[in-house]
């Protein structure tokens, strides 16, 4: 029998990003160095328009400090944001992304696999987005002239 291979189970993907990126903070942190922000991606789709270009769909995840005054003492609190881009990259499309993220944040801390959860229903309206422009969009590759 021949392997087939599958695209990744998307909450799968998103949860391994935040911890990874746990991982890099907890790095950096021990190196004496801050964390200011990051922004992860992982491919969620990949579409061809009708005019033979590129629509990509990704999830994002996007990892903040918030500094709270708490009296004389600042409180750190690291917050996710996830949420979904899609991106036409034809030459000449007049409506080329969609953009949809979370209304509020997750702590950093908290279990990888429940934040991920909130980014499928928003990769999921990007990904019906992107096959619907693609049905429609007539812009060509871009090639670099």
């Amino acid at each position: 029998m021949t392997y087939i291979p599958t695209a990744p189970d998307l909450k799968f993907e998103v949860a391994q990003t935040i911890r990874a990126c746990r991982r890099r903070i907890a790095a950096e942190a021990e190196k004496g160095r801050g964390f200011y922000g990051s922004t992860d991606r992982d491919e969620a789709g990949d579409f061809v328009t009708a005019g033979k270009s590129q629509v990509s769909v990704h999830a994002f995840i996007r990892a903040s400090e918030e500094r709270k005054s708490g009296g004389s003492i600042w409180e750190r609190e690291l917050r996710v944001r996830v949420g979904a881009v899609a991106k036409c990259h034809g030459h000449g499309c007049v409506s080329p992304d969609f953009h949809d993220q979370h209304d509020g944040h997750f702590l950093l801390g908290d279990d990888a696999d429940v934040t991920a959860e909130a980014a499928v229903p928003l990769v999921q309206a990007a990904r019906e987005w992107a096959q619907a422009h693609a049905e429609k969009c007539r812009a060509q590759p871009y090639t670099g002239r």
